[in-house]
């Protein structure tokens, strides 16, 4: 296991009662008090301060955005793989290949937030030199909202294509057309692309849903849509708790084109196997490690690529993703709906309404930040 300086990590969360946690509602607050509990409890997992920093502003502003599901809901299972031994909360990434424009990263098992923005940065300075960079990560581990990445570029200026993938048999919680189990993780995709106001930037996971829309799911007591998961026997199902006693995420698509969101996966994590090749000490992305049981077949990596639209296009590429833009707000709303959203627009509305009302917080979130505030002795954020 791996071993920590600070004795906070072996402390058990006591059974102190807190009367927040009892509002049907959950619990309110705001991004500064919420980030400030994130930083100040992952440094008391092992990180230093700017490693903390960067993970706990990556987290608050998936729960601004909209995405709960890769919000502080993740700060447990964090814990539980330091506990475990399969996160490095201190780890840095290393670059293994520098070829100018291309490198390799061995994130060392390190918060996977930290070591994608490390990869961005690298890429982004890069493609001023040479127009287009690439990095394959291996040895991550949880990477966070995808979207986060390439909305970054986009700001700079800069096209981003990122996506992180595994592969192989027990892998993950997706199935694929044809056959019964898990085969891949969520495997998502990611693209940024600048314009003279708010970048478009489209962010999906290759399953029908998430894996951590099916937890907040469960955590919040609500039923799945249709078409989502199936059974430990393979049938259809809207109950979360299914997906936990060994049933599966159903690939994009699902029975009609399934095979689709299956091929997308694949490739994703064939991109992200880049890393890969001579990796004697895998893990599978964001999870557990890749050697644990049978690893025959298991590929897994993140892999991020960056231009510079003004190499291939000099000026006016901004211009023309406006336009393109601009003639989709234009299209006639359907009926009863309020007509046609670009990419990355949801996520835009709800930094602003959340901003101002504050960040939601289900009770079950909330009742595990309370037992971490224990267990790590730090301030529960304040209340909006």
């Amino acid at each position: 296991m791996f071993q920590h300086q600070s004795a906070d990590l072996r402390k058990h969360p006591s059974q102190v009662h807190d009367p927040r946690s009892d509002m049907s509602n959950g619990f309110l607050t705001s991004a500064g008090p919420l980030t400030e509990f994130t930083t100040e409890l992952i440094q008391r997992l092992g990180s230093p301060a700017d490693i903390a920093a960067e993970v706990a502003r990556h987290l608050v502003r998936a729960n601004l955005s909209g995405h709960d599901s890769h919000g502080v809901a993740r700060l447990p299972q964090y814990v539980g793989q330091i506990d475990q031994g399969a996160l490095s909360p201190a780890a840095r990434p290393t670059v293994l290949t520098d070829a100018g424009a291309v490198a390799v990263m061995d994130a060392q098992r390190g918060f996977g937030q930290y070591s994608s923005a490390v990869a961005l940065d690298w890429a982004m300075k890069r493609v001023a030199e040479h127009g287009v960079a690439a990095v394959s990560i291996r040895r991550s581990m949880h990477v966070g909202r995808l979207g986060e990445y390439s909305e970054r570029a986009a700001d700079k200026g800069l096209i981003a294509m990122i996506t992180a993938g595994s592969v192989g048999e027990q892998v993950g919680g997706v199935g694929m057309p044809g056959a019964r189990g898990r085969y891949f993780g969520t495997n998502p995709w990611s693209f940024g692309f600048p314009s003279t106001g708010d970048p478009v930037m489209f962010d999906g996971s290759m399953s029908t849903v998430a894996e951590g829309k099916v937890r907040l799911a469960r955590a919040t007591g609500k039923t799945l849509p249709p078409d989502c998961i199936v059974d430990p026997s393979g049938e259809p199902s809207q109950n979360p708790d299914d997906f936990y006693a060994g049933g599966a995420l159903l690939p994009l698509g699902g029975d009609v084109a399934g095979h689709k969101g299956y091929g997308l996966a694949l490739t994703s994590a064939l991109l992200g196997g880049l890393s890969a090749v001579g990796d004697t000490d895998p893990t599978v992305l964001g999870a557990q490690v890749a050697g644990d049981g049978d690893a025959r077949g298991r590929v897994s990596g993140m892999f991020v690529l960056v231009l510079d639209p003004a190499t291939f296009a000099g000026d006016g590429y901004r211009e023309l993703v406006d336009a393109a833009s601009a003639g989709i707000k234009r299209a006639p709303a359907r009926s009863a709906e309020a007509g046609p959203l670009l990419p990355g627009e949801p996520e835009l509305r709800a930094r602003a309404a959340r901003s101002e009302a504050g960040i939601p917080l289900p009770d079950a979130t909330w009742n595990d930040l309370v037992g971490l505030s224990e267990r790590f002795d730090v301030t529960l954020p304040a209340s909006a």
